[in-house]
């Protein structure tokens, strides 16, 4: 036999227990000890049809086997609904290990297109890790003909890296979608003028514009996909420019830039406009300091330094810059 004290205020029992009841206790105790608290989160995509009312399933899958189904329907309460996050809680004697994926099963026609599933699994008072398993395909859950029955999401493995972090993640791409880009014109201010006079001569004049200037570019990014980056990341980037008519980064100024912040670039500029008057001509040259605002979509793409993983994120870059310079030329 075996003792037992409980303590009750300032007062101590004492228990003894023999052997057949410390046997019925460990049998009560193994099946507590096995059984698995799996808690399920469910995101329905954010689209009018996306929701339903038709019941569905969820197997659990891991590296030692399967769960049974379960009803992910709750009583009195509208699940699936657009945009909704639906959470649920259920025991299993069941322990499929790490979990890899889960299958959603209908059994009906109301279509149900879920963003992602997260699903942990806890014992006792161990923390809980989730498991992110997006539907990346957007496939649509339903018994239609051109949909499907079931659908297996699997976990995402490298969502465990995130956020996107400068100690364990380098930008592999960087590209502008300059075709799709907007040019705003905001102002445009005279920063010089010469006049040549040719009219009484019998050969061309030439006179120049020297201009010395400052121009800057103040780059911001924004991002609407790919929210999960660590704000002190900094990446370079090169400086969109408009010129001609059209907007390009091949021959510009690369700088460090970052999704907290904007950057602005400054530099000190000199320019030679020649200025040239025909024989029998008077011209007048001037010159201005041109300034837009530029929005360019960009996409990247994070590559994890010691994972097999990549990250994209994608937004658009505002530009706001005053290094345009340009001359007009009035002949009489």
């Amino acid at each position: 036999s075996s003792g037992i004290n409980a303590e009750y205020g300032n007062r101590t029992f004492s228990f003894t227990l023999d052997k057949s009841f410390n046997m019925i206790f460990l049998l009560l105790l193994i099946p507590l000890c096995s059984s698995m608290d799996y808690k399920v989160e469910v995101k329905t995509k954010d689209d009018t049809y996306a929701g339903t009312n038709d019941y569905i399933k969820i197997t659990i899958h891991g590296t030692l086997g399967s769960t049974a189904p379960y009803h992910l329907n709750t009583d009195w309460y509208d699940n699936f609904e657009p945009g909704a996050v639906d959470q649920h809680q259920f025991f299993r004697y069941e322990d499929v290990g790490d979990i890899l994926c889960v299958t959603l099963e209908t059994d009906g026609y109301d279509d149900l297109i879920v963003d992602y599933v997260y699903v942990t699994r806890s014992i006792w008072n161990m923390p809980d890790i989730w498991f992110y398993m997006p539907n990346k395909e957007e496939t649509v859950l339903s018994l239609d003909q051109e949909d499907q029955g079931k659908v297996k999401l699997c976990e995402d493995r490298c969502y465990r890296y995130l956020p996107v972090s400068a100690k364990d993640w380098i930008l592999e791409s960087m590209d502008y979608k300059t075709k799709k880009g907007v040019v705003h014109p905001t102002s445009t201010i005279q920063v010089g003028q010469i006049t040549v006079d040719a009219k009484d001569s019998s050969s061309s004049q030439t006179s120049a514009i020297q201009l010395a200037t400052t121009i800057s570019d103040t780059l911001s990014f924004t991002h609407k996909q790919g929210i999960t980056v660590s704000s002190e990341v900094t990446f370079t980037a090169k400086i969109p420019k408009f010129a001609r008519g059209s907007i390009s980064v091949s021959r510009t100024h690369s700088d460090s830039n970052s999704f907290s912040k904007s950057n602005t670039v400054t530099k000190s500029v000199s320019f030679n406009f020649p200025c040239v008057a025909a024989a029998g001509k008077k011209v007048t040259c001037k010159a201005f300091q041109e300034k837009y605002q530029l929005e360019i979509p960009y996409e990247q793409v994070w590559r994890h330094k010691t994972q097999r993983c990549t990250y994209e994120v994608s937004g658009m870059t505002t530009v706001d810059s005053d290094s345009t310079i340009t001359m007009e030329v009035d002949e009489e």
